[in-house]
């Protein structure tokens, strides 16, 4: 049974700690977006979350479990991660590396290949279930990667930036992906710089900037004049004609207008 992600008293510790401790419960169901400018605790945030990368203050709990008193095998089968420094060694195949999310999930819903298959298939890159990993691209070498996090079927998944590497068809392949993880009652927390993919996608946003993280619906946090305040740029946010909540970056504060630039959405918003 799906249980709430609770954050007590939680932030990451870099010397002195990062931004002022949250408490929050994530509900299952939920697609958080965590958002903010360079350099501002986003990673630490979702490290800090998954217990890795630095030293954190607060407790994560998953239900009533402490996810850091967990077994590693329990843990696997709780929480999936995937870092801006996760690779696999060039020598294994595609097929291996999102195996081993398969396993380490114990591939609950069929076999451990036919889960990998699956998960390969989802975001579709089966052709290169074969390949080895010294062979693909690191668009390629990514996409991997969220592959193994799926196919892992943790209840929270946790995804640094999954598709910073990836074109735009890939773009919105992985998000939908990621969407319908969420909507099937998975805790699915991802960090990304797009503000029009986070307004798109996510039912949920964490605005990390200048030491504070702001958490509510995507329309609320992703305003104009929070993206004032934490970006320092002029931005509107309005619906494109197919419905999509869009945001036009217009120019940088204090800075008269030369060209708008438009992030417009390629498809409806999770379509």
């Amino acid at each position: 049974m799906s249980q709430a992600l609770v954050l007590e008293s939680l932030t990451a510790v870099r010397g002195a700690p990062l931004f002022t401790p949250i408490d929050y419960l994530v509900q299952p169901g939920t697609l958080l977006g965590i958002v903010g400018p360079n350099g501002a605790g986003k990673s630490s945030l979702l490290g800090a979350i998954a217990g890795t990368g630095g030293v954190r203050q607060g407790v994560v709990r998953y239900g009533s479990k402490d996810l850091a008193r967990l077994p590693s095998r329990h843990r696997a089968r709780t929480i999936s991660l995937m870092n801006q420094e996760s690779t696999a060694p060039n020598e294994l195949r595609a097929i291996d590396v999102v195996g081993i999310g398969a396993q380490a999930g114990a591939a609950a819903n069929g076999s451990a290949a036919d889960v990998a298959h699956h998960a390969l298939a989802s975001l579709e890159i089966e052709h290169l279930a074969m390949r080895v990993c010294s062979t693909l691209s690191g668009g390629e070498r990514q996409l991997v990667q969220v592959a193994r996090v799926l196919a892992q079927g943790a209840p929270v998944m946790l995804l640094d930036e999954p598709t910073s590497a990836l074109d735009l068809g890939h773009q919105l392949t992985v998000m939908h992906a990621l969407h319908e993880r969420a909507a099937a009652g998975h805790i699915v927390v991802v960090t990304m710089h797009d503000l029009t993919q986070a307004l798109r996608w996510a039912t949920l946003i964490a605005l990390v900037s200048s030491g504070t993280v702001e958490i509510g619906a995507p329309e609320s946090v992703i305003h104009p004049d929070v993206v004032r305040k934490a970006y320092g740029v002029e931005a509107e946010v309005f619906d494109s004609p197919t419905g999509s909540p869009t945001l036009s970056l217009v120019r940088p504060k204090g800075l008269s207008p030369v060209f708008p630039v438009h992030m417009m959405p390629t498809a409806s918003r999770r379509s």
